[in-house]
């Protein structure tokens, strides 16, 4: 009983201790200033739509960003892969599904 409770023991100690120098990073060398960012990713097929979405998703989670986007750019979608992206934009709020033209009109104004 005394190996296992200290197994449990060390794992969490390793647990905690990544978690406070992910935090301490994060706050050390992150920019002072708001600065927002663009994730764009191209989805051809929808065999990896739902996982490249929800990769970027968690992406951004990572970074924390907090006026942060992710973009599925419509590249000539078929039915069904535009289905995938308009339900996994649907699940997260920060991720979008726009065409070529949408995208140049929310870059360039």
């Amino acid at each position: 009983m005394n190996v296992v409770s200290a197994v449990i023991l060390v794992t969490l100690a390793v647990i905690g201790a990544a978690s406070i120098v992910r935090e301490l990073s994060l706050r050390l060398f992150s920019y002072r200033e708001e600065h927002s960012v663009l994730f764009v990713t191209p989805v051809n097929d929808g065999d990896n739509a739902e996982f490249v979405l929800r990769s970027a998703a968690e992406k951004l989670r990572w970074g924390r960003g907090r006026r942060s986007c992710a973009v599925c750019l419509d590249c000539d979608l078929d039915e069904h892969t535009r289905k995938i992206c308009e339900t996994v934009c649907r699940d997260y709020g920060f991720l979008k599904l726009m065409t070529k033209e949408e995208l140049k009109g929310e870059l360039f104004g």
